[in-house]
């Protein structure tokens, strides 16, 4: 059952590789919109940022993971901001929002900061619900510029190891491509699980 599944997934690797990199100069819009879309949506943004290695290499594609995600966080902050924080005064009670308010001022940038670099911590999530609570759009850039950063250089040097590995023994990469998406999936649910018990 694993060896068929292992194969199917390097065939699909192998079309999704060659579909990129025979886009030629589109690939260089694409691959940033969708990071942004990444930074939108609740999609894990690890596999893209991988491929990202795999497709421009370690520089190139980690300058286009962070300034993607960048741009994606700031458009959900703003749409956060411009939309949510109005429905959240009329869902929730003003005590209450003022409370939650309160508590992200008192944390500041240093707590911002801090979150963004716990990789347990859904990136789109952070990008929401900042956006509706009080804390200015500067800071919220700037924490998460520097942030992601560390993310963005792992995971997209991690995808130009796999590639160049991939390249000369594509079993061996695919192994270890898995085995550290199912490491990085065991870390998260480990990490929220124990955030749950400690509420």
């Amino acid at each position: 059952m694993i060896v068929p599944f292992v194969r199917k997934s390097m065939e699909m690797l192998d079309s999704l590789v060659y579909l990129i990199e025979e886009s030629g100069a589109w690939v260089y819009v694409l691959a940033p919109l969708f990071m942004v879309a990444v930074a939108i949506l609740p999609i894990p943004a690890e596999i893209p940022a991988m491929l990202n290695g795999m497709v421009f290499g370690a520089r190139v594609g980690a300058l286009i993971t962070w300034s993607g995600a960048i741009v994606g966080a700031v458009v959900s902050f703003e749409l956060a901001r411009r939309f949510g924080r109005p429905l959240a005064e009329k869902l929730v009670s003003p005590p209450a929002l003022a409370k939650a308010d309160r508590l992200v001022l008192s944390a500041g940038w240093k707590g911002l900061l801090t979150v963004r670099l716990i990789p347990a911590v859904a990136f789109t999530l952070i990008n929401w619900a900042a956006g509706l609570t009080s804390i200015g759009r500067a800071t919220f850039v700037w924490t998460t510029a520097i942030g992601i950063l560390p993310g963005a250089i792992v995971f997209t040097l991690s995808g130009a190891g796999l590639g160049a590995l991939y390249r000369r023994h594509p079993q061996l990469a695919l192994a270890l491509g898995l085995l550290v998406l199912v490491l990085i999936a065991w870390t998260v649910l480990r990490f929220r699980a124990s955030a749950r018990a400690e509420v």
